[in-house]
């Protein structure tokens, strides 16, 4: 679905593609990377921009430490009407430069699908994105 020039996908498209970006992780850091996902069925129409899942499971990978000592622990899961990425924070002391596509692209992103805003939670040991979950793809939107 294209709204404003900006691609939605299905969550179940979007869990699907993330799963591949997961197996390659869990290549690298076999032991060391955690990852729980709880979505229902039920919520596998309803639609998130392409790629936000990856965006923040990459954005945790890249800013925390992995290792067995300190074993990064990413839960995805839904609440209230939106997809949650939980993960464990033990941000690296040598902060990587980013690309430009994170979390501020995110916000963009469903400030101008709908005008809703994601929610961010840093806590000493957590970080959580919490992104509604955005009207299915009706057949007709698909064919206009």
């Amino acid at each position: 679905m294209q709204s404003k020039g900006l691609s939605t996908v299905s969550l179940a498209e979007e869990l699907e593609l993330l799963q591949s970006y997961i197996f390659l992780i869990k290549m690298r850091y076999e032991e060391s990377i955690i990852i729980h996902t709880d979505v229902p069925v039920s919520f596998y129409d309803l639609t998130i921009p392409r790629l936000s899942l990856q965006t923040l499971v990459e954005n945790a990978v890249k800013h925390n430490v992995i290792s067995k000592r300190y074993p990064l622990e990413i839960k995805i899961f839904t609440e209230n009407d939106n997809i949650s990425v939980l993960n464990s924070l033990k941000e690296k002391h040598t902060a990587e430069e980013g690309t430009g596509i994170g979390l501020s692209n995110l916000v963009s992103q469903y400030k101008m699908l709908n005008g809703s805003d994601i929610q961010i939670t840093r806590t000493e040991n957590e970080f959580r994105v919490d992104l509604p979950l955005l009207k299915p793809i009706s057949h007709e939107s698909r064919h206009n």
